[in-house]
């Protein structure tokens, strides 16, 4: 199966306020990027997925990865 790096992008309530995002993950499908960006917020913020809102899933080319999500798909 080959993976592929997408750009996830939304926003998440973090105490009062609303915080944008924009990440990159790295999966085999768009509802696999859906999980992996869920489970990144979830890692490094503590928030529920009821508490993301994500408004874009977009597939990068080649030259739109950085160079940490090569490193991951090589």
């Amino acid at each position: 199966m080959t993976k592929k790096a997408y750009k996830c992008e939304g926003d998440f309530q973090m105490g009062r306020n609303r915080q944008h995002f924009v990440i990159e993950v790295v999966a085999a499908s768009e509802a696999g990027a859906r999980d992996a960006a869920f489970a990144e917020l979830g890692s490094r913020h503590g928030v529920k997925r009821r508490e993301v809102e994500l408004k874009a899933i977009t597939a990068l080319a080649a030259d739109d990865m950085s160079a940490i999500t090569k490193k991951k798909i090589a």
